[in-house]
């Protein structure tokens, strides 16, 4: 009975490590666009559709990220976007802008797919708030 309850710890525990490693495996074009995300902005936009919305922001940045619109999951590239901030990160914004339109968005971490990795995803999912990680894959505070 001892060992069975060893052994259980022990693979509880190791694969609690390995959950907490594998968060801290992001590839380097997402860390560099989390930081980028960290830039401050102004704008104001009043009834701008979400593909230009987005467009604009990353011409407001000095190092831009790249937007990738999922319309599948139901966000259209012409809904009709306003807000008005002076001095925020492009993160807070993202946030406010998912909280007000009820979206999500992700940085894709994804080393072996170059074409996306790194990228900022706008997409609806119904599993919960994504704000910058996908739902059960935030990092632990």
């Amino acid at each position: 009975m001892r060992l069975l309850i060893g052994s259980a710890a022990l693979f509880l525990g190791l694969a609690i490590v390995g959950y907490a490693v594998a968060q801290e495996q992001e590839s380097t074009a997402a860390k560099t666009t989390r930081k980028k995300l960290q830039q401050k902005i102004s704008i104001d936009l009043k009834e701008i559709g979400t593909k230009d919305f987005f467009d604009e922001i990353k011409r407001e940045m000095d190092k831009p990220v790249n937007f990738r619109i999922e319309n599948k999951t139901g966000v259209s590239n012409n809904t009709k976007l306003t807000l008005k901030v002076k001095d925020q990160t492009v993160e807070k914004i993202l946030n406010d802008l998912s909280d007000k339109y009820d979206f999500g968005w992700v940085v894709i971490s994804n080393a072996s797919n170059n074409k996306i990795d790194g990228w900022v995803v706008i997409r609806k999912t119904d599993k919960g708030k994504e704000r910058g990680y996908e739902v059960g894959k935030e990092p632990k505070k």
